[in-house]
Order: C-alpha cells, then sequence, then structure tokens
C-alpha cells in the first residue's frame, strides 16, 4: 500500500512540476497537483500511524479506485472521433511548446490538423494558445508554422495566441469564429484523447456546435497528463472553468 501511495505521489509530482514549467508556479493546475502530491506524501510518511485508521484507508482506498476509473473513461471517451469532414472551421488546441517547437503532444495534435486538412482543404483552422511561462513566442504562432511547413496555406489559418486556459481556448476562439462568420458554423476540435471531454464541455459552455477528432497521446506522457486531467476535470466541476 505505502509503495501505491509514493508511486502515485511521484506520478503527481511530476504532472505539477511539468504544470509549473508550462503555466507557471501559481496555475490553478499547479496548485492543486502540488497539494495533492504534499498529501500523498505526508500520507506516506505517517503511513504506519494512519494505516491504523480503517475508515481512513477505506476511504483512499475508494477515491483511488474512481479515479483510476474515470480516467478510463476519458481515455474511451477521447477515442470517438465525430468529424464528418465538412465542418467549416478547425480549433486545434495547445499543449506546450519547447525552443520554439512543439512538444510531442501538441505536436500529435497538429498532424491530425494536417490529417484533417487533406481531407477537407476548405475548412478554417484556428490555432489556440498563448504565451506560455517563459516563452516569447506565443503557441498560436508556432502551431501555425508547423502547419505550414507541413502543406497549410497560410491564408487558412487564424491565430489566436491570447488564451491560457482550455476554457479561454474555447472563449476566446468563439469570439474570432464571430467576427469570421455571418451566420451559423459548424466546427471540430481538435485536441488530445484525454482532454476531449474536458474540452467538449467548454465548447458546450460556449455554445460551439462541435464535432470531435482527436489525436493520440504520447505513451509515455500517459501517466502525467491523465493525473493532470482528472485533477483539472475536478477543478471545472467545482468552479466552471
Amino acid at each position: 500500500m505505502r509503495k501505491t501511495i509514493i508511486l502515485a505521489g511521484i506520478i503527481t509530482a511530476i504532472a505539477a512540476i511539468r504544470s509549473v514549467f508550462i503555466s507557471g508556479a501559481t496555475s490553478n493546475n499547479a496548485l492543486f497537483l502540488g497539494g495533492i502530491t504534499v498529501a500523498l506524501g505526508l500520507y506516506a510518511w505517517f503511513f504506519d500511524r494512519l494505516k491504523k485508521m480503517r475508515w481512513l484507508n477505506i476511504t483512499i482506498a475508494i477515491l483511488f479506485v474512481l479515479i483510476l476509473g474515470f480516467s478510463g473513461f476519458l481515455a474511451v471517451y477521447g477515442q470517438r472521433t465525430t468529424a464528418d469532414f465538412t465542418e467549416d472551421v478547425v480549433i486545434v488546441l495547445g499543449a506546450g511548446i519547447l525552443d520554439g517547437e512543439p512538444r510531442p503532444t501538441l505536436q500529435s495534435r497538429l498532424d491530425q490538423a494536417v490529417a484533417y486538412h487533406q481531407s477537407n482543404p476548405d475548412a478554417i483552422i484556428i490555432v489556440s494558445g498563448g504565451y506560455g511561462h517563459g516563452h516569447d513566442i506565443s503557441e498560436a504562432e508556432v502551431m501555425a508554422r508547423y502547419l505550414v511547413r507541413h502543406g497549410v496555406p497560410p491564408q487558412q489559418i487564424i491565430l489566436e495566441d491570447a488564451a491560457y486556459s482550455t476554457y479561454t481556448n474555447m472563449s476566446f476562439s468563439n469570439s474570432l469564429l464571430y467576427e469570421v462568420f455571418e451566420g451559423p458554423f459548424r466546427s471540430v476540435i481538435i485536441t488530445s484523447d484525454f482532454h476531449m471531454f474536458r474540452s467538449g464541455r467548454f465548447a458546450q459552455y460556449q455554445g460551439i456546435e462541435a464535432t470531435y477528432y482527436p489525436a493520440s497521446t504520447p505513451w509515455t506522457s500517459i501517466p502525467f497528463y491523465y493525473a493532470r486531467e482528472v485533477a483539472a476535470i475536478i477543478k471545472m466541476w467545482i468552479i466552471g472553468r
């Protein structure tokens, strides 16, 4: 049991550190994951005392099973492809950059956007992502450059370079769309499989009619992203963003 708690603490600690580098030490995700890491660390440290409290151990075990089960739901939900390749606009969500290039998770999303463009070249593509912690170039700019290098015409791309969260990805992209389209339009969201549930909910909050075209997650990042995503969804349910 103690080894399991330590392993969970290591996973959440790495996810928290990743959030610090991407969003800053005071970001909600970093603080939330940091708090979970501290709680798990304290539990492991005082394990011999706390294991005598049967009700506490049962509660923690139930929570752990629920988190694993919900992560499984996110994985299954995120594999659904509902795009029909007749959408008017593609919304591609940012996922972090390094030295002016997309990180592997973001590259996977952009490759999916390129694949979509090949099937529906008339759709406008919005790349959404602001200036991450310590970066002097926006995610949107890096994303646009990658798409152009892979055959997407620059005139098909719109940059949304102010967003700093999934909620603002959708909110700011929605505002841009109403400047581009005079009438109704249909959208498709491209993001990672683990991220699709929350992205879809925020799209609904903004009144965006959207289909899904998920990108796969690099297997080495799966434990960290799912730990972070479960925390982010809990935050979404609590504060609505």
